[in-house]
């Protein structure tokens, strides 16, 4: 049910929870509240709802908007209402579904000028909220690089456009203030009061068009939008609609508007894979190209060794002909060698790393070996010298003047239109007959993300169409891979919800960075977990996250990353990401020089499933030393405590249990610890009692790690740990020493890398007993 009212120059819309209201002179948005309650827009000043951008920028910088009309329905449980708004010479219907207090919004602009326009964005906006008191409101901007909790008065200093500093989002790289949404988050911007209990959460979803969060300050309160890529050449009389913001209004706490969040994605249909490859959950991936190693032979010979480390799944980077300036393998000079993305030709191989009987002779040991092989799948373009240009110039998306434009801004590459049909059938065409000869178990899906739009004036579709054209590329690929390897799977390099829909496991490049600031000292230890439980409660149900301390990409996204290699913070953090359950993924000599560490870390964790496939809980083990970051894994009976010291001290901290939590029931407990191998001793203690777990004094050097099992009994008599790891996640032993010697390190394949020290036994740490 509803009901209309005319308010002091609003038309107001009733519902059973919900009183929306728009302005009689404008058609903009300008109340927002619960029924009865107080008005949470429009706080210290007023911001438009709604903008459209065109090449001479937003329309609202050089005209009034202007109210039209409006409609409103009844349509089973929800109340329908389009507002009809006039900016210049378009006409924009901002149409918004109400269900309960959860509001889906669309827009559709038409050009009611005698003469073309050329549209670029649209902005959906809810302008300058604030909820009760500003000084007790707080910002909340989930799977981004903002540091979570953050008071709104703070964020509200910001002005559209501005990039604020690392007190507010730590790690903010490449001038973007935000993910693009949903490609590489969900876009989720709020507003929590916690002396109110009350949330306004706002996002953006979309299978067509991508779209910016943006926010705009007024030192009192914040405007939460969205620009959406709506982006076409509009001739008279033409329409062009976009995809859906949504808004919602939860009471309760901050993780109960997460939890509520989090449950629309069912309500969306956005989920993982119903029949993701089982084995991506113990994947172990080894990322590399060929020519760092000499070749596909030497790579080759070196596939025992690297087995031997606990890797099972290799990442190979392009390994096709390419604009290669060197004429030698790749050896990771971008400017002097070229870029192996910058592809000539997909139907050859480089020359220079071999012959496709020596890749093929590549894939067969690694199978044999019990590994899996994932190429990466290059779909954004190709060389500005390729053939294709000639031989296919409607593939490539164009500016205004009809130029072939280059991808995601990398300028020795010419763009493909993902919504071509030609395109999308050349690469099913193409990966399907790669497989076929390679047996191949899968594909890495570079960089998906939103691209630039195609302004070719022949098309018939809009100019953005060509961004979200790159899934109906995907899902052919994945239903042809799955055809022939019913446990294939696809890798995608991007982390937003979009892609949950066609791959089977995703990296997290947030994760990652904000590992790194905790490490860095950045964020606090409270603060990334409360960013990970957010981060983890803002995607969809399903997805196997894959994350790194580095990858072909650190040196540009996180130099740092690569700076650090072999240190103890990059060791912190690799067990960190383990221990969170992540997906591990190495780069290519990264394990030079830190081959035990690696190999044991990769063993334990093959060996312990709760570390892959357990629930994870942030910020619940209590710690009196806010450096000390810990999280909880729970895998059925079993528990293990996640321990990091970010900070540069050795301490003696005490941490908390939390035995209830863990449904600890009275008696003897032990705590085991997985990386030493060894059990913890306070002293001669090694076992406690249930209460005496809930204050326990620990002694950690400077960014140390622990992996604690809580274990019942006491160490003499418990049950030693079972090692269930499968044939396939226990690592091989390398063919021989000699081989091993011969194809250790990738930048020199004629030398052993130097091994790497195993961690030694401390006083408070006691060898296990055997069982008597």
């Amino acid at each position: 049910m509803y009901s209309e009212l005319m308010h002091e120059g609003s038309w107001v819309i009733q519902t059973d929870e919900l009183e929306l209201g728009f302005s009689l002179d404008s058609g903009m948005l300008t109340i927002l509240r619960r029924l009865g309650g107080v008005n949470m827009l429009n706080v210290g000043g007023s911001d438009l709802s709604l903008d459209a951008q065109t090449p001479w920028g937003w329309m609202s910088e050089r005209t009034f908007p202007r109210y039209l009309s409006h409609t409103v329905h009844h349509d089973h449980d929800a109340v329908i209402l389009a507002i009809h708004v006039g900016l210049g010479g378009l006409s924009l219907i901002d149409t918004l579904r109400i269900t309960g207090t959860l509001v889906a919004r669309t827009v559709a602009v038409t050009n009611n000028s005698v003469s073309e326009e050329q549209l670029l964005h649209v902005r959906l906006n809810l302008p300058f909220v604030c909820i009760g008191n500003r000084s007790d409101a707080r910002f909340e901007a989930p799977s981004n690089s903002f540091r979570p909790r953050l008071a709104l008065e703070t964020v509200a200093k910001l002005r559209r456009g501005e990039l604020p500093g690392r007190a507010i989002a730590p790690a903010i790289r490449r001038s973007r203030l935000f993910e693009n949404a949903p490609d590489r988050g969900p876009g989720l911007l709020a507003v929590h009061s916690a002396s109110l209990n009350e949330n306004v959460l706002c996002w953006y979803w979309s299978t067509v068009q991508p779209a910016w969060p943006d926010i705009n300050g007024n030192d009192e309160a914040i405007t939460l939008g969205h620009d959406i890529e709506l982006a076409g050449w509009l001739a008279p009389d033409q329409t062009i609609s976009g995809g859906t913001q949504y808004f919602m209004l939860v009471k309760g706490t901050w993780f109960d508007a997460m939890s509520a969040f989090h449950a629309t994605w069912s309500v969306l249909d956005v989920h993982g894979l119903g029949d993701i490859a089982e084995w991506t959950r113990d994947a172990a991936i080894y990322e590399v190209h060929p020519g760092l190693w000499g070749g596909f032979a030497s790579l080759t010979a070196a596939l025992p060794h690297i087995r031997s480390l606990g890797f099972n799944t290799l990442n190979i980077m392009p390994i096709w002909r390419y604009d290669n300036r060197s004429g030698q393998p790749w050896d990771l000079n971008w400017a002097a060698s070229g870029s192996p993305y910058a592809i000539e030709d997909f139907e050859a191989l480089e020359p220079t790393l071999g012959t496709p009987q020596e890749f093929r002779a590549l894939v067969d040991r690694a199978h044999e070996l019990g590994m899996r092989v994932l190429c990466d799948l290059v779909v954004q373009g190709c060389s500005r010298t390729s053939r294709y240009l000639k031989e296919h110039p409607g593939w490539f998306c164009r500016d205004v003047r009809g130029r072939i434009v280059s991808s995601h801004g990398w300028n020795d590459t010419a763009s493909f239109d993902w919504a071509n049909p030609e395109v999308q059938e050349f690469f099913l065409d193409w990966t399907t007959r790669f497989i076929e000869k390679f047996d191949i178990d899968g594909w890495r899906v570079d960089a998906p993300h939103r691209k630039e739009p195609n302004w070719d004036r022949r098309l018939e579709r809009p100019a953005s169409s060509t961004s979200f054209g790159v899934l109906h590329i995907i899902d052919g690929v994945r239903a042809a891979l799955r055809q022939r390897k019913p446990d294939g799977a696809l890798l995608c390099e991007l982390y937003g919800p979009l892609f949950t829909l066609n791959h089977d496991f995703a990296y997290d490049y947030l994760a990652h960075l904000m590992f790194f600031h905790a490490g860095l000292g950045v964020l606090s230890a409270y603060e990334l977990g409360e960013w990970l439980e957010d981060h983890l409660l803002a995607l969809p149900d399903g997805v196997v996250r894959v994350c790194f301390t580095e990858t072909h990409d650190t040196r540009d996204v996180n130099p740092i990353a690569d700076a650090v290699r072999g240190s103890r913070l990059a060791h912190m953090l690799l067990v960190g990401l383990v221990g969170c359950g992540f997906v591990p993924m190495l780069w290519t000599g990264q394990e030079q020089g830190q081959a035990e560490f690696v190999r044991h870390l990769l063993h334990v964790r093959a060996n312990n499933p709760i570390l892959r496939t357990g629930s994870v809980h942030f910020n619940k083990v209590p710690c009196d030393m806010p450096q000390v970051w810990t999280a909880l894994r729970r895998l059925d009976h079993a528990s293990l405590v996640v321990l990091l010291n970010l900070g540069p001290h050795r301490r003696t901290v005490t941490i908390s249990i939390p035995v209830d939590h863990m449904q600890l029931s009275d008696g003897t407990y032990h705590l085991y610890e997985l990386l030493s191998d060894q059990v913890i001793a306070a002293g001669e203690q090694t076992s406690w009692q249930r209460e005496e777990l809930l204050s326990l004094a620990l002694t950690v050097d400077p960014f140390e790690s622990m992996l604690l099992a809580v274990r019942a009994g006491d160490p003499i008599t418990a049950d030693p740990p079972r090692a269930d790891a499968t044939p396939e996640q226990i690592p091989s032993a390398p063919e021989s020493a000699n081989e091993q010697a011969v194809n250790a390190s990738p930048a020199d394949h004629t030398a052993r890398a130097p091994s790497g020290s195993a961690k030694q036994s401390r006083s408070r740490r006691s060898p296990r007993k055997p069982k008597e």
